[in-house]
């Protein structure tokens, strides 16, 4: 009697792992970003609703304050920011990808600006803080328009000198079709890391209350 075949249940699509080809060539065609350890940096896939009005597409969570400090001071209250390890490396930079929103609401080229968007946002010095820029919008510089507007312009750049630029299949595919494939879609998952109260600092001595002019 013959043995009965087993059948080999085919595996899921991982988004985050193709998301991470597209970012290694990224790295390698603009100079802008090949500061970018990516050891340093987990990709992580989360929910969110298809169509919303206002919809985050990503985001680029960076694991220490500003210059790259793991404690900071709000008020009288000291925070300090867990320390994740994945492989055995110190991780100081998450980026978020909200599905199915950042795969159906964009069309090629701006799936590519926004990726560069949230890597453009690490820091040149890769110490776990964001890239700052002068005044009070520092993430952003001017305006998010402008910011983005110069993403587009890197992405644009890239479509045109990356052979593997055009190429990336599941990005030009629809999302409803990369689930109905065999094995579905996967890919890694970070529970938002957030930072720690560590201590509540003691309130200032008062000074004396002025006296009444007379």
């Amino acid at each position: 009697m013959r043995p009965v075949p087993r059948l080999v249940k085919p595996a899921p699509f991982s988004y985050t792992d193709a998301l991470r080809e597209v970012i290694l060539d990224l790295r390698e065609t603009l100079e802008e970003l090949r500061y970018v350890e990516m050891e340093r940096v987990l990709l992580s896939i989360t929910r969110a609703r298809q169509q919303s009005q206002h919809g985050v597409y990503a985001s680029c969570l960076p694991l220490r304050f500003k210059d790259g400090e793991r404690e900071t001071v709000v008020g009288r209250r000291r925070y300090r920011m867990p320390v994740i390890h994945h492989e055995e490396r110190e991780i100081l930079y998450v980026l978020y990808f909200m599905l199915p929103r950042f795969h159906v609401e964009q069309d090629y080229r701006e799936k590519l600006a926004t990726i560069i968007h949230e890597l453009y946002h690490i820091s040149p010095l890769m110490n776990g803080d964001i890239r700052r820029f002068p005044g009070k919008n520092y993430a952003h510089g001017h305006s998010r328009e402008v910011y983005h507007a110069a993403m587009r312009k890197l992405a644009d750049r890239y479509l045109a000198q990356s052979p593997r630029a055009h190429a990336w299949e599941f990005l030009h595919t629809p999302f409803a079709e990369l689930l109905a494939r065999p094995g579905g879609v996967t890919g890694r998952s970070v529970p938002r890391p957030r930072p720690e109260l560590v201590e509540t600092l003691p309130a200032p001595p008062r000074g004396k209350r002025p006296g009444k002019a007379r």
